[in-house]
């Protein structure tokens, strides 16, 4: 998870989004009793994160605005220490919100830094959860070939690998062969091959000199229309502009 907060955030409300989608899907399907729902996070960190101030006052004091709430009820309660909820412990409480006693949360956490994943330990919230540390792609080759397909799986290649946009293109593309729903976070100024590759439509946040991308993919897409109104006024808040990057192939699918 990168730290500039303009970029954690628009990463954050898509994937509360997407992951409260899924797992409103899930719980509907269980008719008694519960389901596991398995969520992977190939780059956890700790779980916790400084507050991405100021832009969460503005988005909190908008909140009436949103069609949706998954993102701000994933904020309660506040964490103790006066932190922000990093995507898994964020995931975390967006699937319980979501689906209730219906399903039961598990979750693979990595990151290649062992002492994050150390800390990791204490900020669980109630869920199961696995840590590993390793390298994200040999991470999630491992995690695919245990039993029990990912329910979701969210991929946030750090902007200092280099490596990152051609694992995560590959990533992609297995992830949507076997139909597990993904979110791939991108830089927007990237060249256009890895939208074209995996025909995914892009999310693009552009500010001045920086600004965040997304693809959902492997059935978490169909998303996309009920939430590009609230992208428009997302990024009106995060003092940008939302711009929707399509594949230059007709024959792919949003």
């Amino acid at each position: 998870m990168t730290a500039e907060p303009h970029r954690s955030l628009w990463n954050h409300f898509i994937l509360a989004r997407a992951l409260g989608r899924m797992a409103r899907l899930a719980a509907a399907r269980v008719p008694d009793g519960a389901i596991p729902f398995c969520y992977v996070d190939t780059h956890a960190g700790s779980g916790r994160l400084p507050p991405p101030a100021p832009f969460l006052d503005r988005l909190i004091g908008q909140r009436a605005s949103f069609a949706a709430d998954d993102f701000f009820e994933a904020l309660e309660p506040p964490l103790p220490d006066g932190s922000h909820p990093g995507s898994w412990v964020l995931a975390g409480r967006v699937i319980e919100a979501a689906a209730g006693q219906r399903l039961v949360v598990e979750m693979d956490v990595n990151d290649i830094d062992p002492a994050e994943m150390a800390k990791g330990r204490d900020h669980r919230e109630g869920t199961w959860t696995r840590f590993w540390s390793q390298d994200w792609f040999a991470f999630l080759r491992t995690r695919l070939s245990l039993t029990g397909r990912p329910d979701f799986v969210f991929i946030d290649p750090p902007a200092d690998d280099a490596r990152g946009p051609d694992f995560a293109i590959d990533t992609a593309i297995l992830l949507e062969t076997l139909k597990v729903p993904y979110m791939v976070t991108y830089a927007p100024d990237s060249r256009g091959e890895p939208i074209d590759q995996i025909g995914r439509t892009g999310l693009e946040l552009l500010v001045a000199g920086d600004g965040a991308g997304v693809l959902l993919g492997g059935g978490a897409e169909h998303l996309l229309l009920d939430i590009l109104p609230d992208l428009r006024r997302l990024a009106d808040l995060l003092d940008g502009n939302f711009q929707a990057r399509l594949p230059r192939h007709d024959d792919y699918s949003i």
